[in-house]
C-alpha cells in the first residue's frame, strides 16, 4: 500500500454511471481552488483508435475540462479496445496486465501533485487481471479513500448499498457517495426518497446530487465539458469531500 490519503479513487455502481464525468469535474474544481490535483486512469477498455494509436476518451476528457497539460496516454497508461472487462479485453487481444504496472504509475504521478483523482474501470468487482485481482485490489493496493457514484433511479439502493458494503468488507474506506444524472426540476418519487435512504442504509454521507450537464459530451474528437466545472462547484460539498479524505 503507498501513502494513505494522497488523492481519492472513485468507483462507481456500475458502469455508465458518469464516473468520467465526476472525475474531470472534480479535478476541475480542485484546481480552481488552486489545489494542484490531477487525475488518471490507470486502465481503460473501450479505447478509440487515432492515428494508429489507441486513446481513452475517459482521459481526454479530463484535459478537455481542465488546464492539465499531459497526453491521455500519460493519464491513462493502459488502454484497450475491446468494451469489455479490461481482464477479458486483455486475453483477447493478447495483452499482458499486472496491477504492479498501475500502482508504479500511480507512485509516479502523485509525487508530483498534491492530490491524485483515480477513476476505476466499471464497479469494484470488475476484473482487471484473470478472475483473480479486481478493481477493488487496485484500489486497496492505492491505499486511497473511495467516492462511489452512483444513479439516482429505481434500483440505485440495492447497487450503491451492495457496492458500500463490499468496499467496507474489503477494508476500504469510503469517503462519501454523489448521485449522479439527478432530475432537480422533477424528480419522481424513487429519486426523491433514494438518497435519504442510501445514507441512512450504508452510513455514508451523501456529498452532491450533480444533474446532468447540457450540453455535454465525454466521447469524439471534440468533447465538451459544458458548465461541469461550476455545476459540480454547486452541487457537491467539495469542502466536505476534502475534510472526509483528511480525516480517514
Amino acid at each position: 500500500m503507498v501513502r494513505d490519503n494522497n488523492g481519492l479513487f472513485i468507483t462507481g455502481t456500475d458502469t455508465g454511471v458518469g464516473k468520467t464525468v465526476i472525475t474531470a469535474g472534480l479535478l476541475g474544481a480542485l484546481r480552481r481552488r488552486g489545489i494542484n490535483a490531477i487525475a488518471i486512469k490507470p486502465i481503460q477498455s473501450g479505447g478509440i483508435l487515432r492515428k494508429n494509436q489507441l486513446v481513452s476518451e475517459d482521459a481526454n476528457f479530463y484535459g478537455a475540462v481542465t488546464d492539465l497539460s499531459y497526453t491521455p496516454h500519460e493519464l491513462n497508461p493502459i488502454c484497450l479496445q475491446a468494451p469489455l472487462a479490461p481482464a477479458v479485453a486483455a486475453e483477447v487481444e493478447g495483452v499482458t496486465i499486472n496491477l504492479g504496472t498501475m500502482l508504479d504509475h500511480f507512485r509516479r504521478i502523485s509525487a508530483d501533485h498534491q492530490l491524485t483523482v483515480v477513476e476505476g474501470a466499471g464497479g469494484l468487482i470488475v476484473p482487471l487481471v484473470g478472475n483473480e485481482e479486481t478493481v477493488a485490489d487496485l484500489a486497496v493496493s492505492m491505499g486511497l479513500p473511495l467516492l462511489v457514484v452512483a444513479r439516482p433511479n429505481l434500483g440505485t439502493i440495492n447497487h450503491t448499498c451492495l457496492t458500500v458494503a463490499y468496499a467496507k468488507a474489503r477494508g476500504l474506506k469510503i469517503a462519501g457517495i454523489i448521485i449522479n444524472m439527478y432530475d432537480h426540476q422533477n424528480p419522481g418519487l424513487a429519486e426523491r426518497t433514494n438518497p435519504g435512504l442510501i445514507e441512512t442504509m450504508t452510513g455514508v454521507p451523501i456529498l452532491g446530487l450533480v444533474p446532468r450537464v447540457e450540453g455535454l459530451t465525454v466521447e469524439g474528437e471534440n468533447p465538451q465539458p459544458g458548465d461541469l466545472i461550476s455545476i459540480i462547484e454547486n452541487y457537491v460539498n467539495i469542502d466536505q469531500l476534502l475534510k472526509s479524505i483528511k480525516n480517514i
